[in-house]
């Protein structure tokens, strides 16, 4: 069996419990909740994003809530930015021409 991973986010959480069957989507076998604290260093997003240090500061520099030395974001303003991060760079190479 494929495992799939859904997220959910709602003001309250979901009325699921393990072990539920959902028709046509199948079993709940794990449930997990993630909290964010209010502001998060850049080793914290480089460490969650597999980035070094550098790239985060280079990529979300612009929502920098501490001071230049001590770098603090804002998860719920930076994480959307890296999980995207690929849509945005663009291609490196040119396509080829036959």
């Amino acid at each position: 069996m494929n495992k799939y991973i859904m997220v959910v986010e709602s003001e309250t959480p979901p009325q699921v419990f393990l072990h539920d069957h959902i028709p046509n989507v199948g079993k709940i076998i794990e449930l997990k909740a993630e909290q964010f604290p209010n502001r998060v260093t850049a080793a914290w997003l480089a460490e969650r994003f597999n980035l070094s240090r550098k790239t985060i500061i280079e990529k979300v520099g612009i929502f920098n809530k501490g001071d230049e030395n001590k770098h603090l974001y804002d998860p719920n303003e930076v994480i959307p930015v890296l999980e995207n991060l690929n849509l945005m760079s663009p291609k490196r190479n040119s396509r080829r021409k036959n």
